[in-house]
């Protein structure tokens, strides 16, 4: 145990470690939660950079004078850690015998990485914190379930949140090289990210094929360690081909009932095996919007994925999708900046609607190219009818190329380039 220890904080003993490519601007939330007592919980799919901020939020601290000491990181991924997972004891011991070694240190930092690996981490976090040691306490999860719900039901009020996703697009830029574009070498930079997605290491990985083989493991890894082993699911097959149903219909509308007749599965089954791969932070639904919360529960859904590289690996091929990817991608954005995403169904349908404060407050759709006048036609109707239903003045249409403004009845609409919108 002490080895893994050591191995595992190379700084107490002067060591250099790699802490990647830094992220840490793009989570502000980090910086505002490590001065005060409560615990902060990173939450996000495996693969998608939780464990490297962790070693950045090292970094930092260390840089900013903190003395080696007073960091103890564990990655409960290691297998003498998950030997011992069922141990109450474990973690409790561990963080005791470490802190009694150490009483020159004033204020602990205590790093937990794939806490769920562990069954008493939250009485762990919980006992450290009820003790009113000086101790802050950093975890990291992968299911939702597992780890999200536990926190809110033992840890309530003791802890923050926040969520880790694969590279948004201007980080992928500052990943891929950065510096000033031409009009082709952005679009090139686009396509990539469109194809690939924004994993931090698929993303640096420059061989194409390496790059898919890195995106059929990350969602092997994910639907066998985060669906299948922890709730003991006996039928792989099923729960394979609802997922490789559900990453080929993304974008499209969902109902339990439709894929389980599809599949000749329950309902029921359908609903459950959804229900992990959404707490596996994989997929991602959207309601239809409806000021009727239990309206918009039996109405379909529509399946995103987290990521537009693992659709491409898993399911469709990439030129004959290209649509629905960019809507994929489209959603991706605004669910790192937005708690509350619909699509809106009428006469007309709109891809997105934003909801803040209890209030609609912007509606988008998403197109390759609008330049088709009956697609222009189909696409401005479906923004304009939700415009109006909303009382929006103003609604906007994301392409791949076109942009410019239409002043309708309704109000404006802007038309943009999708690439140029994930920039802001």
């Amino acid at each position: 145990m002490r080895s893994v220890l050591e191995r595992q904080n190379p700084w107490w003993f002067g060591k250099k470690f790699d802490s990647g490519i830094d992220r840490l601007a793009f989570y502000p939330e980090i910086g505002r939660y490590l001065p005060v007592r409560e615990a902060l919980v990173l939450l996000g799919a495996r693969r998608s950079g939780k464990s490297t901020i962790l070693y950045q939020t090292i970094s930092r601290l260390l840089s900013q004078g903190e003395p080696p000491e007073s960091v103890l990181f564990m990655n409960l991924d290691e297998p003498i850690y998950q030997s011992r997972a069922n141990d109450p004891s474990l973690l409790g011991g561990i963080f005791e015998s470490y802190f009694l070694s150490q009483p020159a240190v004033n204020r602990f930092y205590v790093f937990l990485d794939e806490a769920q690996n562990n069954d008493y981490w939250s009485a762990a976090v919980k006992s450290l914190y009820d003790s009113g040691r000086s101790v802050k306490m950093i975890l990291t999860g992968s299911t939702s379930a597992l780890v999200e719900s536990t926190a809110a039901s033992r840890l309530s009020g003791r802890y923050f949140c926040a969520r880790v996703y694969p590279l948004s697009y201007k980080e992928f830029l500052r990943f891929s090289g950065g510096g000033r574009l031409s009009v082709a070498e952005r679009r090139s930079r686009f396509d990539s990210f469109l194809k690939y997605g924004g994993f931090p290491r698929v993303v640096l990985e420059k061989d194409p094929g390496l790059k898919q083989d890195l995106l059929k493991s990350y969602f092997q890894t994910i639907y066998l360690r985060d669906i299948i082993y922890p709730h003991k699911l006996r039928n792989n097959r099923e729960v394979f081909d609802l997922l490789y149903y559900a990453l080929s219909n993304a974008g499209k509308p969902f109902s339990y009932t439709g894929a389980a007749n599809a599949l000749s599965l329950s309902a029921d089954t359908v609903r459950e095996y959804m229900s992990y791969a959404e707490n596996s932070y994989l997929l991602y639904s959207v309601n239809k919007y409806d000021a009727s919360v239990k309206k918009q529960l039996v109405n379909p859904r529509k399946i995103y994925c987290l990521d537009t590289g693992i659709v491409n690996a898993v399911s469709f091929q990439f030129s004959e999708n290209r649509g629905r990817l960019l809507e994929n991608l489209v959603h991706s954005h605004l669910r790192r900046k937005h708690e509350e995403v619909y699509y809106h169904k009428g006469e007309r349908e709109c891809d997105f609607l934003v909801r803040e404060n209890g209030k609609i407050v912007s509606a988008i759709q998403v197109s390759s190219s609008i330049k088709d006048a009956a697609v222009k036609k189909r696409e401005v109707a479906g923004l304009l009818e939700a415009m109006r239903e909303h009382g929006l003045k103003e609604g906007l249409i994301l392409t791949e190329a076109e942009e410019g403004t239409m002043e309708e009845q309704e109000g404006t609409v802007k038309i943009a380039p999708l690439y140029r919108w994930l920039e802001e």
